[in-house]
Parts: structure tokens; C-alpha cells; sequence
């Protein structure tokens, strides 16, 4: 399905299971899709009402802007939410999708009902500095190639929202009440004491630190990574 932003952009979506149970939409990481989490539709559909999308820019979804920021891709996100006509969702974001469901909380708190972040940051800093630098290069690469061919322009875009910050202070993190679950992996490239601070400072927030996980737990534990994530909204 396909919706058609303010802006003239296409936001690629999908819904499954029943609009009678709790929303839950989940947000892809950088470079990513909503392909990403096929694993889970049998997993969360059975109890959520589940819905996906490609982030502007990313996937089969379209981008008429000339570059991506966090508050772009939150608009779109409260867009995708009247068009499936839900007035609260909770919302499960990895990595920078993780970043998206917190900016997003703070511009449309009423509309949020929990949050599971795995592996947010906050800024460029609180990853590990190897991957910092193997960022930065593959940004800059990407940078001389992306006249090129749109692909390399598409690329460019997704990891240059790499080094761009969600905007989001330890003020605004005490303001987030939802319930939230911060979820990492034991050997995750987020610094541990960066995620230690976004659980501590949010409103209502709790730090699980998946024992001998790496950054990719979502990807290769799904079942393990769904049990946890619907037990902890099923509490909340």
C-alpha cells in the first residue's frame, strides 16, 4: 500500500492481523526496509495489530526532498497513522529506528501508548569509534558517488542520517512517560553507558541488556527478541 505524503513523497506500508487488536508499528533501521522484519509478522500478528513501512527514502518508499532529518521522517509517521485511522500505537524501533519512535513520541506523546528501543543513540557519538569511522568513510564514499546513479544519491542520504541527531536532550527524554523498554545486546556497538543514560533519563524507561547479543539480536533471534518485546507490552 502506498501513502502520499504533503510533500508529493510515497511511503510504502503494510498492515497485518486484526485492527481490533493493540497497534504495533515497527521501524526498520538505517539502510534498511520493512523487509527486515518478516521474521516477526507470524510472530506479532497473532496479538498486535501490526504495521510496517519503508522510512522515506529507504526501501520502496520515495523521498522529494534533498536530504533526511528526523523530523521529516516523525511527519510521516503521524501521516501513516491517520491514513490506517489508529489513535495510539506502540511502537518498536531498531537502531535509528529506535531514534525515529523517540522523536516521534515527543512531537505526538498523546498517539504513543509504549516504546521498545533497541539499540537507540542519540547522537553519532554514542557508537562505538570503529564503527564511527567506518561510517564516515563509506558516508564520504558514498558522497563522490552519489551523482553517479540514484542509488548511490539513495545511499548517501540513508547513511549521511547517520551523523544527524534526532534533536533529542535529557530533558525531553524525562518528558517521554510512555512506558519503554531499552533494549540492547551484552556486546551491541551502542557505548553501554550511553544506553545506561537514555533508560535512566527517561520518564518511565527500563534497561534490558540482552546477555551475549550483538547489535544484530533483532536480526538472528527472532524469536527470543519477540518473547521479550511482547512480554513487556503485554505488561504495559
Amino acid at each position: 500500500m502506498k501513502l502520499h505524503t504533503k510533500d508529493g513523497s510515497q511511503i510504502d506500508y503494510q498492515t497485518y492481523g486484526s485492527p481490533t487488536k493493540p497497534a504495533l508499528l515497527l521501524l526498520h533501521g538505517n539502510n534498511g526496509s520493512q523487509q527486515d522484519f518478516n521474521a516477526y509478522l507470524p510472530l506479532f500478528a497473532h496479538d498486535f495489530y501490526v504495521i510496517t513501512q519503508d522510512a522515506r527514502g529507504h526501501g520502496l518508499s520515495t523521498n522529494t526532498q534533498p536530504q533526511l532529518n528526523y523530523q521529516l521522517l516523525a511527519s510521516d509517521l503521524d501521516e501513516l497513522r491517520v491514513a490506517v485511522n489508529i489513535p495510539t500505537w506502540s511502537i518498536l524501533g531498531y537502531s535509528d529506528g529506535a531514534n525515529l519512535a523517540l522523536r516521534y513520541t515527543l512531537d505526538n506523546p498523546t498517539h504513543v501508548h509504549a516504546l521498545v528501543l533497541n539499540a537507540p543513540n542519540l547522537t553519532i557519538n554514542g557508537l562505538a569509534k570503529p564503527i564511527i569511522l567506518i561510517a564516515s568513510w563509506i558516508e564520504w564514499l558514498l558522497g563522490k558517488l552519489r551523482h553517479l546513479h540514484p542509488f548511490f544519491e539513495a545511499r548517501w542520504q540513508q547513511t549521511s542520517l547517520m551523523f544527524k541527531t534526532p534533536g533529542i536532550s535529557k530533558r525531553d527524554l524525562q518528558a517521554v512517560t510512555a512506558p519503554t523498554l531499552v533494549l540492547v545486546g551484552q556486546f551491541d556497538f551502542i557505548k553501554r553507558r550511553h544506553s545506561l543514560n537514555i533508560a535512566h533519563a527517561l520518564g518511565n524507561g527500563t534497561l534490558y541488556i540482552a546477555p551475549f547479543k550483538t547489535h544484530l539480536f533483532i536480526q538472528f533471534s527472532p524469536l527470543v527478541f519477540s518473547n521479550i518485546v511482547r512480554q513487556f507490552l503485554k505488561e504495559h
